[in-house]
């Protein structure tokens, strides 16, 4: 069945998924890598020792990371029998893990990183100021609300957030009704949202490719910057909201071109 956009406004309302209920009556999946957009992957170097799919949706071959190089969330991975984690002694190891600056690690390394100070995920709810910071997780367990957006937009791995939001809903890493109660009003939305994609990527025959996810700051508000995510790889179109409410700002623009949303709140003021 063809692709199908579904806009956050239009998703169906669901129930969450209990704990057990996880396995999907369909997979996640990316759209189909066209012969057009193999045609456009750069070539990998002949030195190259191991071959891994680009992050997220991407279609190309890029040289996968050997042990000790650095990784993150956004970059290339790391061969298959390492993993991405912060470095032993971070004392930022989410930040780091956005940032790029992680180290491919093996059974060994890992071993010696994980030690008795990790933290229960479940202080979540209970360190505001200090969870998105202290507490030492690796790449694939970071939450999707800090996972979703690196300093450019255009990078956002949707195919990403949604999976480790499904691992960690099964998994009850963290108090989500507690959690919830101390974010604002992106942060309360951005739950909403990847609820209901969660929800329609089970309905057997729908294929969604592009919706919004937004885009939140720190503080729980919205970036003034709004983009649609998509699984074609494509890039989205983006618009400018206030922060504070997430409403379109009016006389804006709507492109898939950079925006200075800045300009846009200046002239409301």
């Amino acid at each position: 069945m063809a692709g199908i956009e579904i806009p956050c406004c239009s998703l169906v309302t669901s129930l969450l998924l209990t704990a057990t209920a996880i396995v999907l009556a369909e997979p996640l999946h990316c759209v189909q890598c066209t012969e057009e957009k193999l045609a456009l992957c750069p070539q990998v170097p002949s030195d190259c020792p191991e071959l891994a799919r680009e992050p997220g949706c991407g279609c190309c071959l890029t040289c996968a990371l050997k042990r000790g190089e650095p990784c993150g969330v956004y970059t290339a991975k790391c061969g298959k029998t390492l993993s991405c984690h912060a470095k032993q002694g971070e004392t930022r190891p989410l930040h780091a893990l956005i940032r790029g600056q992680g180290i491919c690690m093996d059974a060994d390394d890992l071993s010696m990183v994980r030690t008795s100070d990790h933290a229960d995920v479940k202080d979540y709810a209970e360190q505001e100021n200090l969870a998105p910071e202290a507490i030492d997780l690796s790449h694939d367990q970071i939450p999707p609300f800090l996972r979703l957006f690196p300093d450019s937009l255009d990078k956002l791995d949707a195919w990403n957030a949604i999976s480790v939001y499904e691992r960690i809903k099964a998994k009850k890493v963290f108090d989500r009704r507690k959690w919830r109660e101390h974010q604002g009003p992106c942060q309360k939305d951005l739950y909403k949202i990847m609820d209901k994609l969660s929800k329609a990527q089970q309905r057997p025959g729908e294929d969604v490719y592009r919706f919004h996810i937004p885009n939140c700051n720190r503080n729980g508000f919205y970036h003034s910057r709004q983009c649609e995510a998509s699984f074609d790889g494509e890039r989205g179109k983006c618009w400018c909201v206030y922060p504070l409410t997430g409403r379109r700002i009016p006389g804006s623009p709507e492109n898939k071109g950079d925006l200075n949303c800045q300009q846009y709140l200046n002239t409301q003021e």
